[in-house]
């Protein structure tokens, strides 16, 4: 916390006037936290809307208020805004709706600063590194700009450079968000619940990525390995010995952009075709590679030819680990066999649900989510309605997706909103069905199922092999006092045993039913194995808390009452 501390009071001047910008936008809560930071004596919420916040700007919705806000306090916010606008399940659907909406405009620097990074980054006068270079940018975003330049052999390439400040910049907003995520977290208890420091630490690598352009050009290189197979498909080339941290130089795509189904048509283009291929494209990105372009609007691709997709832009990637994937499988499985139970339990695994989570009632809001839209055929489902509806489930029971899944999530609404623009005839749903096949098929492989058995057969064997030395351990600390278990009952009429045994019961069938419903390993036939030997200890431990009650009779004296005549 000492570092957190230095931070605050390192950057109070900047914390001040965040604090300033959201009173006046009427965010009380959120001032009250940045200024307390500071050792500032905010007042109560209602006294700061009274005298700091703008009358008109209070009229506006939250998420407009909010956007703005972003949009005041700079590039590095703005771009955090535009990650919350993918987590609808934390900000909810209204707020993430306006978030969407940020743009991070950044004009270029002045002329001749580019030059001077270059020049510094790779370590040679521009007039070696490059046959020509127009020293007027022919773009400029959040953190670079990209220039026009040529190579010694007349190849047409395109020189990405970070903004001048811009590493100083994002650095120091994001140490500041850091520590604010991290007072919030222990002094707010409301805010502490969506985990700030997580999504700040979220956000922290993907902005340390996007000031590191070595990153991207791992993923060009990645990328074109990857479609290396697929010859209609375009990805620039990277030039390895011409980029730096600060600076990418990639071979130059030239083509028209992607525009309305008309004039694609006059064009010559098969836009049907068109829109099935560049949705495959990604579709194979997520499902076969793991490793997708993350930002799939139509400004990312241009069309050299008719054959041919040149995808642009790789600062942006999502990427998906094996036991991702596998809990992704398994939502959408159950969501095409329209099982209520596998949805749920899937929400649960993936979500990392916690305890106090009423199952009950998140299986009969599933269940009314999955009959509101599939009530018929899988084709035309309604993917917007169906993401939006499913982050307010989630946030209604205070769940929320890990942030990679959230990323793919906006990627397959991107998609389906790229089909809509081309007004072609499939969906993505109707393109991800030959995707849910062939999952299904692979669940059903004998090398998966031998693959599972065999890692079910080592977790038993460490279990076993490790289990002689913990409980050595155990006892070790036991007999060194290091451990210790002290209960002092005053037990009159001799009934703690009977409590302990009820307590023991109810634990192990509660814990029984968490098991099972987290599919805990190791598993035999889909069933948590630990929630077997859970379950029986509280049903051995039941039965025997029976058998002490006065009174009792076991099975076969019952019968025998039941059938003996009386007297």
């Amino acid at each position: 916390m000492s570092d957190v501390a230095g931070v605050l009071v390192r950057q109070r001047h900047r914390i001040s006037e965040i604090a300033g910008v959201l009173r006046r936008y009427g965010f009380a809560r959120l001032a009250a936290n940045a200024a307390a930071a500071t050792g500032e004596n905010g007042g109560s919420h209602t006294s700061f809307v009274e005298r700091k916040a703008d009358p008109e700007l209070v009229q506006l919705s939250a998420g407009a208020r909010l956007r703005s806000a972003l949009s005041e306090l700079g590039t590095t916010w703005i771009k955090f805004g535009q990650m919350l606008s993918l987590r609808p399940d934390i900000v909810g659907v209204d707020v993430a709706d306006e978030l969407s909406k940020l743009q991070a405009s950044v004009p270029p620097d002045a002329p001749g600063l580019a030059e001077k990074r270059i020049v510094s980054a790779l370590g040679m006068p521009i007039a070696k590194a490059f046959a020509t270079f127009d020293s007027t940018p022919m773009a400029s975003g959040s953190v670079a700009q990209v220039h026009r330049a040529s190579l010694d052999d007349g190849t047409a390439v395109a020189v990405k450079v970070l903004h001048e400040g811009a590493e100083e910049r994002v650095i120091s907003d994001l140490e500041l968000m850091g520590a604010l995520a991290t007072y919030a977290e222990a002094n707010d208890p409301e805010l502490a619940r969506f985990s700030p420091t997580t999504l700040v630490a979220e956000f922290d690598t993907m902005m340390r990525a996007a000031i590191d352009l070595t990153k991207e050009l791992d993923s060009l290189t990645t990328f074109r390995a990857n479609f290396a197979e697929e010859p209609d498909v375009l990805i620039p080339e990277p030039y390895p010995e011409r980029s730096a941290k600060q600076v990418l130089t990639m071979e130059l795509m030239t083509g028209r952009p992607f525009a309305d189904r008309a004039s694609l048509e006059r064009d010559g283009w098969d836009v049907d075709a068109l829109g099935r291929r560049a949705s495959n494209i990604y579709l194979e990105m997520v499902f076969r590679d793991g490793i997708y372009h993350a930002d799939p609007h139509p400004g990312n691709f241009l069309l050299p030819d008719p054959d041919h997709i040149a995808i642009l832009d790789f600062g942006d990637v999502g990427r998906l680990t094996g036991v991702r994937k596998e809990q992704l499988e398994d939502l959408l499985l159950a969501v095409s066999k329209r099982s209520v139970d596998g949805v749920t339990d899937a929400v649960i695994e993936i979500t990392n649900a916690p305890a106090d989570v009423d199952i009950t009632a998140l299986r009969g809001d599933v269940d009314l989510w999955l009959s509101t839209y599939l009530k018929g055929s899988v084709a035309g489902l309604d993917i917007a309605g169906m993401l939006r509806s499913g982050s307010a489930l989630l946030r209604k029971h205070r769940l929320t997706f890990p942030s990679d899944l959230a990323l793919l999530f906006r990627v397959l609404l991107r998609l389906q909103g790229l089909g809509q623009k081309l007004g072609t005839s499939e969906s993505i749903t109707d393109l991800l069905e030959p995707y849910l096949r062939k999952m299904m098929l692979e669940r059903l492989d004998p090398r998966r199922l031998a693959h599972n058995l065999a890692r079910t057969a080592k977790s038993w064997d460490r279990l076993f092999t490790s289990l002689p030395d913990d409980v050595r351990k155990v006892f070790g600390q036991l007999r060194a006092g290091t451990v210790s278990v002290e209960f002092k009952v005053h037990d009159t009429d001799g009934s703690v045993p009977q409590l302990v045994d009820g307590i023991l019961a109810s634990a192990s069938i509660l814990a029984a039913s968490q098991l099972f419903s987290r599919k805990t390993g190791p598993l035999i036939g889909g069933i948590s194995v630990p929630g077997v030997v859970s379950l029986a200890v509280g049903v051995v431990t039941w039965h025997r808390l029976q058998m002490k009650r006065p009174g009792y009779r076991n099975t076969v004296t019952r019968i025998v009452s039941m059938v003996k005549p009386r007297s």
